[in-house]
């Protein structure tokens, strides 16, 4: 699913979570944690991969030895599953949540009511190495059990893969509905967020905008803004990637707006590093980089390895 190096501190609730349960089993594990940190920085941790119920990988310790650690945990079964979904498709906020690849607490909570915890403790893992260390979890255990939180924390839709459904999967699922027909009256009288019932009573009928930027240059320039025309172009860019996913093209164009702004924070990047900050593969992304810079999205100098990138001016 994922061979990446991992260099990054964990600075999210996710991972730090995960990580404090680790601390709790005792002093030794505090320890081990501290020295996978040192590892997971040194980006000691390859071959990273997160895959429904299993974490792997390849680290290498101070003395240049490598070891391979995983960690397993049971799948929810699909009994909790049909729950989870029966629950999805209940409330709109969480449909919205899961449209917008985002992990709220709410959404969390729900699920875990449901019979799916997307945060395992640690006592269901079923940590493994090849080293001869005593201690579990051990230093290479740690430095995977870091590196994985960091994957997490940088795209969080990877805690449904490793729980056994992708967010994809369970986006077509919510939107299949039940299996049996259930006769249920849409009931807006609580409010939008709150509805419950059958979505597909929802009419949706989205029509492109002609001039998304009439409004901005109605209002005239905000405060402090001298030249309004970037702005435009901003708008306008954004709202035609908001029909692109409204189309269908929700994949591809949220991919590459992902890239897209990714390089932007870079300024100037090789594949290589938008490849790490991603959690992508190189060549897969290098081949994305081709087409936006064919498609004048993006410029690029050099060549081959020594390519660099850097998003286009619109």
């Amino acid at each position: 699913m994922m061979a990446t190096d991992a260099r990054t501190e964990v600075k999210h609730w996710w991972g730090q979570r995960w990580l404090d349960a680790l601390d709790a089993t005792g002093p030794s594990a505090a320890r081990g944690v501290r020295r996978g940190h040192g590892l997971a920085r040194r980006g000691a941790v390859r071959d990273l991969r997160l895959q429904p119920g299993r974490v792997t990988g390849v680290v290498a310790d101070e003395r240049a030895s490598s070891f391979e650690p995983q960690l397993r945990w049971p799948l929810p079964p699909d009994e909790a599953w049909d729950r989870a979904l029966t629950t999805l498709g209940a409330q709109l906020r969480h449909t919205a949540a899961l449209l917008e690849d985002e992990l709220s607490t709410d959404l969390v909570a729900a699920l875990a009511e449901a019979g799916v915890d997307l945060l395992p403790d640690f006592d269901v893992l079923e940590p493994r190495c090849t080293c001869a260390e005593r201690a579990r979890p051990c230093r290479h255990l740690s430095a995977l059990f870091v590196a994985a939180a960091v994957q997490v924390d940088r795209d969080p839709s990877l805690l449904f893969a490793l729980r056994g459904r992708t967010r994809q999967e369970l986006l077509e699922q919510v939107r299949q509905g039940p299996s049996e027909a259930v006769d249920v009256e849409l009931d807006l009288s609580a409010g939008l967020e709150a509805a419950r019932g059958d979505l597909e009573a929802i009419e949706l009928q989205p029509t492109p905008v002609g001039d998304p930027a009439s409004l901005l240059r109605h209002l005239g320039p905000p405060p402090g803004v001298d030249d309004p025309e970037p702005l435009e172009r901003l708008v306008e860019r954004a709202a035609a990637t908001a029909w692109r996913l409204a189309a269908g093209d929700g994949a591809d164009a949220a991919d590459e707006e992902l890239l897209l702004s990714e390089l932007r924070a870079q300024r100037t990047a090789s594949a290589e590093s938008l490849a790490a900050a991603l959690g992508r593969d190189v060549e897969q992304l290098r081949d994305q980089l081709d087409r936006l810079f064919e498609g004048g999205e993006v410029l690029r100098t050099g060549s081959g390895a020594r390519a660099r990138y850097r998003a286009a001016s619109s």
